[in-house]
C-alpha cells in the first residue's frame, strides 16, 4: 500500500528545499556581483546572435512568477511519500549542480532591459530588486519547469481519460510557458535555457538512481561545503591584498578536498550493501582509523570527532540515561552484554569494573585483597562505526589493572544513519560466529591460568576456574546508542535469548531512551535473523 506523507513531512521537504535554494542562489549571486566589480573581465557573456532577434514581451513576467508558486505547490500536489522524496531529490539535486556551475562559470545577462510604464513594471521592479542578472547558465527556471512537469505528472489520475488528459495539457501549458519566459523577459539566453534543459534531463536520469537520502546529504554538504570555503577564500584574498593570489588558491585547494571528500562518501553510501568493503573505512587492529582512511576523509572524521566529543558530554551531564545504557545483561552465568556509545577516556576503568564486577574500583581492590579466587575475563568489543576512531585501545589500557583479562577488537563499519537492513545478512553471521568463537577459547585461557598457579604453587581449585570463565560483549558506537543497541539486539535473536515477539519489550525495558524506528531495525531483518539457526541447523 502506497504510504501518503503527512503534512508535517511535506512542509520539512519544501522547507529543505528552500533553504537550500536560497542560501546557493543568493551565495553564488553576491560572488558573482563581486566579481564582476572587481574583474569585470572573469564574467562570460553567453550572448549569441539569436538572441537578438527574440522579442521582449512585457506580460511574460506573470508565467516567469509561476515558477516559485509550482515549487512550492508541487510538495503539496504528490500523493505519495515515494513521489515526495524523489521530488525533493531532483529539486536539490538541479540546485546544487546549477550554483557549482555558477561559481565555476559566472555569466552576466548581456542586453540592457527596460522597465516596462504598463501594469508589468511592478513585476519588473521587483525581479529587478531580487534576482540581479548574473547566475545565467544552466536556467534554474528551465530546469525547474521541466522536473516539476516530470514530477507532478501523475498527480490526477482518474478512469475519466479526458480529465487527465486535460491536467497534462494544463501542466504542459504552464511549464513551458515558464521556459519560454525567461528569454522573453530578457532574463536569460538562448544557451541558458539550453543549459537548463541539459541539468534537467542530467538529473531525471541521476534521481532515480539515487539509493537513498544520505546520498544526497553528503552530495549536498560537499557542495555547500566547496562554495563557502572557496568564496570565502576569495573575499578574504580580496580584503587583504596581502599574497592574494596564495590565499585565493589555498581555498580552493581546500575547498576541492573538502568537495571530494564528500563525494567520495556519497559513493559509499550509493553502493549496494558496502559494509565489509574495507577500502573506504580501514581501522587497525586496536580499532584506530589508519593514514590513509584520514587522507581520504579528514574532513569527514575531524566533524565526527567533534560530534562524539559532544555526544561524550551529553552522555557525562545526562547520567539518567547512561544508568540504563551501560548496564549488561547476562546472557548467562558465563556472558554477559553491553550496549554503550563511545566512553571518555577518563571513564573507562570505573566503566570496566562496574560491567565486570558490579561494584566500584574500591570495592574491586578490596575483593583482590581479600583473596577471592582468580577469575578469568575477556571483553569483546564490537566497534560498529566506520568514521571515527573506537575506544578499544584504551579499554585494552584499562583493562590491564585487572587480572586474568584480556580485550579483542571485532569491526563491523556502519556508516552513520545506515539502516540496519542495509547489510548483507552474512556479515552480520560472520560477526556473531567470531563472536562465539571468542566465548569457546576462554576456557582455554582459563586453563592457561589455572597452570600458571601451579607453577608458582598457589593452586586454583578447578571448579573454581570454571566457575569464573566470564565473557563480556560490549557493543559500542561512537555516535550515540541507537547502533550499539540495535546489533546487540541483532545478537540476542541469534543467540535465542529474545525471539520476535519480545524484543521490543526487552528494548523498552533495558533502553528505555533508545530511539529504534522500524526503518532503522526494520522487523523483516528482525524476524530472518531470529529464524537464522533454526532455518541452517
Amino acid at each position: 500500500m502506497l504510504q501518503t506523507p503527512s503534512n508535517l513531512n511535506r512542509f520539512k521537504h519544501l522547507g529543505l528545499a528552500l533553504s537550500i535554494f536560497y542560501l546557493l542562489y543568493n551565495l553564488t549571486t553576491v560572488y558573482s556581483v563581486s566579481l564582476y566589480t572587481l574583474y569585470p573581465s572573469q564574467i562570460y557573456n553567453l550572448a549569441t546572435p539569436f538572441d537578438s532577434m527574440i522579442p521582449f514581451i512585457p506580460a511574460m513576467i506573470v508565467p516567469y512568477s509561476w515558477s516559485l508558486i509550482l515549487f512550492v505547490a508541487s510538495f503539496f500536489l504528490v500523493r505519495t511519500s515515494t513521489q515526495l522524496s524523489l521530488l525533493s531529490y531532483r529539486l536539490i539535486l538541479t540546485t546544487i549542480f546549477a550554483c557549482l556551475i555558477f561559481y565555476l562559470y559566472p555569466a552576466r545577462f548581456s542586453f540592457n532591459r527596460s522597465i516596462p510604464d504598463d501594469w508589468t513594471q511592478f513585476g519588473y521592479q521587483f525581479l529587478q530588486l531580487v534576482d540581479k542578472p548574473f547566475n545565467q547558465l544552466p536556467s534554474l527556471h528551465v530546469s525547474y519547469a521541466m522536473l516539476l512537469g516530470v514530477s507532478l505528472w501523475d498527480v490526477v489520475a482518474s478512469k475519466k481519460r479526458w480529465i487527465s488528459a486535460a491536467y497534462r495539457l494544463l501542466l504542459t501549458g504552464i511549464c513551458t510557458l515558464i521556459t519560454l519566459s525567461t528569454v522573453l523577459t530578457y532574463q536569460h539566453h538562448l544557451l541558458d535555457m539550453f543549459g537548463g534543459v541539459v541539468l534537467a534531463v542530467l538529473v531525471l536520469i541521476l534521481s532515480n538512481r539515487i539509493r537513498n537520502a544520505l546520498v544526497i546529504k553528503h552530495l549536498t554538504l560537499g557542495v555547500i561545503g566547496f562554495l563557502l570555503i572557496a568564496i570565502a577564500g576569495f573575499y578574504f584574498a580580496n580584503m587583504s591584498m596581502i599574497a592574494s593570489e596564495v590565499v585565493e588558491d589555498l581555498a580552493i585547494m581546500i575547498a576541492s578536498y573538502w568537495l571530494i571528500s564528500f563525494t567520495m562518501l556519497a559513493g559509499v553510501y550509493q553502493q549496494v550493501k558496502p559494509i565489509r568493503d574495507i577500502r573506504w573505512f580501514q581501522k587497525s587492529s586496536s580499532g584506530r582509523l589508519t593514514l590513509h582512511t584520514w587522507i581520504k576523509f579528514a574532513p569527514i572524521i575531524i566533524i565526527y570527532n567533534g560530534m562524539s566529543l559532544f555526544g561524550q558530554w551529553y552522555f557525562k551531564i545526562f547520567s539518567k540515561s547512561q544508568k540504563y545504557s551501560l548496564t549488561p545483561y547476562a546472557i548467562n552465568d558465563k556472558v554477559n552484554v553491553v550496549a554503550s556509545p563511545r566512553l571518555m577516556q577518563t571513564d573507562l576503568s570505573s566503566h570496566l569494573t562496574y560491567w565486570l564486577f558490579g561494584s566500584s574500583l574500591l570495592e574491586l581492590r578490596s575483593s583482590l585483597e581479600s583473596n577471592r579466587p582468580a577469575v578469568c575475563h575477556q571483553i569483546i568489543v564490537v566497534d560498529l562505526a566506520a568514521e571515527i576512531s573506537s575506544h578499544a585501545h584504551n579499554l585494552e589500557i584499562a583493562a590491564n589493572g585487572i587480572m586474568n583479562t584480556t580485550v579483542h577488537y571485532l569491526y563491523l563499519p556502519l556508516l552513520d544513519l545506515q539502516p540496519l537492513n542495509d547489510v548483507l545478512l552474512q556479515d552480520y553471521i560472520d560477526l556473531f560466529q567470531q563472536i562465539e568463537a571468542l566465548i569457546q577459547s576462554v576456557e582455554t585461557q582459563a586453563i592457561t591460568a589455572n597452570n600458571e598457579s601451579w607453577v608458582e604453587g598457589n593452586q586454583v581449585e578447578d571448579s573454581q576456574v570454571k566457575g569464573g570463565l566470564i565473557t563480556l560483549i560490549n557493543f559500542h558506537c561512537v555516535m550515540g546508542l541507537s547502533r550499539s543497541i540495535g546489533v546487540q539486539v541483532l545478537y540476542l535473536l541469534y543467540c535465542g535469548t529474545l525471539t520476535v515477539y519480545n524484543y521490543q519489550s526487552w528494548i523498552e525495558q533495558h533502553y528505555p531512551h533508545a530511539h529504534l524506528k522500524d526503518t532503522y531495525l526494520p522487523q523483516s531483518l528482525v524476524e530472518t535473523m531470529a529464524n537464522y539457526k533454526s532455518v541452517t541447523y
